[in-house]
């Protein structure tokens, strides 16, 4: 009787166990259904709430609709044509979604927000580019590659800096010819002269010339190669020792340009330092003839100075010297000019020399570049108004697709006219809010380009009264 009552009692308390799991088991099931039914909930939840902004950076912010992204997208900016067809089948696909909808509750804002969150543009397209529109008048420059918008008042106030000037003189067997029958290197000397005289006292000039020794035959090639020398120790200008300089030489024999330029940026290397501007003037009627390679030479004085700048003048050149010098100045970032007669080569001395390194250490601007400032604001202020222009295009096809959409609503009985001319307003005040935030950009950024301008043309103005030119 007593292992009877056992076994009872073990089975009892078995089946209590086996009663416990289940349950247990059954609570779990029944807590994870409600995860996913309080998660399922949420996610709709939070999808109902999806809504729009009347506010221009949030707008600004808003993803595109997404019947916008499924049929629209690149075809925004596209041709009547093929915008409307895309613009068509989106609506056709949301009156057919909503139609399986039950939209008897739904208020005006609730339908303008279904509108807005289907077919809204991305904003930041064509809003952010007017943003980042950059008013660079990059025509106005310095030597040094600053942008003249970009240097402060103070800095343009201050007295003029160092300037070591090294001009290098062809004295080769060729500058012995003449020009509208007078001497070639007398017209050079008496250019350099005038020159030399007309500047300022931060200005450190040398003189050197090369290959004036010996004469253009074979025999005499190593020595008219070898033969560079700077007759005018780079420091102020003297008048009686430059003439004196001047009176030491004459044209004679062979042109080596590279070698000559390789010893200026010796010479002015010693004597820069990083505050010092620093140029080479070259003036010269041919090619290098001591095979040497002066292009060569000219990178390789630009890496050693960075700050420096090879200007040159062709005298009466051919095209193959007038091709290498060129390439010469170009490699020096400076400015190559070609001369026939006295007057160019005055003109190219006194001036472009001059505008390069004048009486303050932004020698180069002129009235000229009052032209440079209005072209350029007007290229700006028509590229900025192509960005304005897609954004208006882009707003106004927006509130089309949702106008049609909502004209489509009507004839589908899904709205009433009370309730279309509710959404309409609210869609309409969007719109306006979006227009008026995109016109102030606009705005700030066409004032900012013009008002730079204006700046600018103030600050040469003034450059240009302390001009001597």
């Amino acid at each position: 009787m007593l292992k009877q009552f056992r076994l009872i009692l073990l089975f009892v308390c078995c089946l209590a166990m086996f009663g416990c799991q289940q349950n247990e088991k059954t609570s779990i099931k029944k807590k994870s259904q409600k995860v996913e039914e309080t998660t399922a909930d949420k996610s709709k939840e939070e999808k109902e709430k999806a809504t729009y902004s009347l506010i221009g950076e949030e707008i600004e912010k808003e993803p595109a609709g997404e019947l916008f992204q499924k049929y629209i997208n690149d075809k925004e900016f596209a041709d009547n044509d093929e915008y409307s067809n895309a613009a068509e089948e989106a609506v056709n696909e949301y009156i057919q979604s909503i139609k399986k909808l039950d939209t008897k509750e739904w208020g005006a804002e609730k339908w303008a927000q279904s509108l807005v969150t289907n077919f809204r543009t991305n904003y930041s397209n064509t809003i952010q580019p007017m943003k980042d529109f950059g008013v660079i008048y990059d025509e106005l420059k310095f030597p040094d590659g600053r942008l003249l918008q970009d240097v402060s008042e103070e800095e343009l106030n201050k007295g003029p800096g160092k300037v070591n000037v090294a001009v290098l003189l062809d004295a080769s067997g060729s500058m012995k010819a003449n020009v509208s029958g007078v001497n070639k290197m007398e017209l050079a000397k008496t250019s350099l002269k005038s020159f030399s005289e007309s500047l300022p006292d931060n200005v450190n000039i040398s003189l050197s010339v090369f290959g004036h020794k010996g004469t253009g035959a074979d025999k005499d090639k190593n020595l008219s190669c070898s033969s560079i020398e700077t007759v005018y120790p780079l420091k102020s200008y003297h008048k009686e020792g430059f003439t004196d300089a001047m009176n030491k030489f004459n044209a004679s024999g062979w042109t080596p340009l590279a070698s000559a330029i390789q010893k200026a940026e010796k010479e002015l290397l010693e004597a820069s330092d990083k505050q010092t501007k620093t140029f080479i003037y070259v003036i010269s009627d041919g090619i290098e003839t001591c095979d040497g390679d002066p292009v060569q030479a000219a990178k390789d004085a630009k890496v050693s100075i960075t700050d420096l700048q090879i200007n040159i003048i062709g005298f009466d050149v051919d095209d193959e010297a007038d091709r290498q010098l060129k390439e010469v100045a170009n490699a020096g970032s400076g400015e190559y000019s070609s001369v026939k007669n006295k007057q160019q080569l005055d003109d190219q001395i006194t001036k472009s020399w001059k505008e390069s390194m004048s009486k303050t250490t932004w020698r180069f601007w002129f009235a000229g570049n009052h032209n440079n400032i209005n072209w350029s604001s007007v290229g700006m202020s028509n590229q900025l108004r192509e960005h304005f222009n897609k954004h208006i295009t882009s707003r106004n096809r927006e509130l089309d697709r949702m106008t049609a959409a909502l004209n489509s609503l009507l004839e589908a009985d899904l709205i009433d006219l009370n309730t279309k001319i509710t959404i309409s307003d609210l869609l309409y005040k969007r719109s306006k809010v979006v227009k008026e935030y995109a016109d102030n950009i606009q705005k700030e950024k066409h004032h900012e380009i013009f008002d730079t301008a204006d700046r600018l043309r103030e600050i040469i103005n003034n450059m240009t009264e302390d001009l001597d030119l």
